[in-house]
């Protein structure tokens, strides 16, 4: 009971969430961690991730604008060579510069989970009313425990390419998991972790990001087939 008391006290002070059990807030046993919680979270980001390259591109859609209608036809296959391909080909808008369609897809990342978050706010019935005033004399939007808003964030909000390279580094896991045997772990100090071999990979970081910041592919495609993942291969998603 202790334990469980303490992790929803936790998972309400760096989360936000309601003081008692329920159908979205339950204690979650901590070797169940990784499966419950690591590897549905990478699967929500790539399936984000995928279904934003999904959408009809529009030339005309400015930066941060809402997502364009998805296409009628069949969805493309959830593939990390499909991400990888998006992020590496030449821009389709000469003001995005050499970095291709990056600064899109972090603007539309940006867009879509601030919706997301707003619209689970409302839907959990979080946060204080519009113009009520928090324990600090705060607006609405500060953080207070009555409300259900995390009085203690993990991080600070991510800037646009943060978010993308956080969502290629899901895309990266999944294709792991499913496709060379690795499994998704915890890390007491650094959360969750990719497991090849039994053994936590702490190497994915810098492979991703020149990946998404310089568009160059070649060390996660080397760190790919040092792991033996199959990219071209349709991951699951949620």
């Amino acid at each position: 009971m202790i334990d469980e008391a303490t992790s929803l006290l936790a998972a309400r002070l760096f989360h936000g969430g309601p003081p008692e059990p329920g159908p979205d807030w339950s204690p979650v046993d901590w070797g169940a961690y990784p499966e419950e919680v690591v590897d549905r979270k990478w699967r929500q980001e790539a399936a984000r991730l995928n279904r934003l390259l999904d959408e009809r591109d529009d030339a005309h859609e400015p930066i941060g604008a809402a997502p364009a209608p998805a296409s009628a036809s069949a969805p493309t296959p959830a593939t990390l060579a499909r991400v990888m391909d998006r992020l590496t080909a030449a821009p389709s808008d000469p003001a995005d510069g050499t970095d291709g369609d990056a600064p899109r897809l972090a603007a539309r990342l940006s867009v879509e989970v601030a919706r997301e978050e707003a619209a689970a706010t409302r839907a959990h019935g979080r946060g204080p009313a519009a113009g009520a005033e928090g324990p600090a004399g705060g607006s609405g939007g500060d953080p207070w425990i009555d409300g259900f808003a995390p009085v203690f964030p993990l991080q600070p909000p991510r800037t646009g390419r943060e978010l993308l390279a956080d969502h290629v580094t899901a895309m990266v896991c999944c294709a792991a998991v499913d496709t060379a045997g690795a499994a998704p772990g915890l890390d007491w100090l650094d959360g969750p972790a990719l497991l090849v071999g039994g053994r936590r990979r702490a190497d994915l970081a810098h492979p991703v990001l020149s990946l998404v910041e310089d568009g160059d592919d070649g060390p996660l495609r080397a760190w790919l087939g040092e792991v033996g993942v199959r990219p071209e291969k349709p991951v699951r998603l949620v």
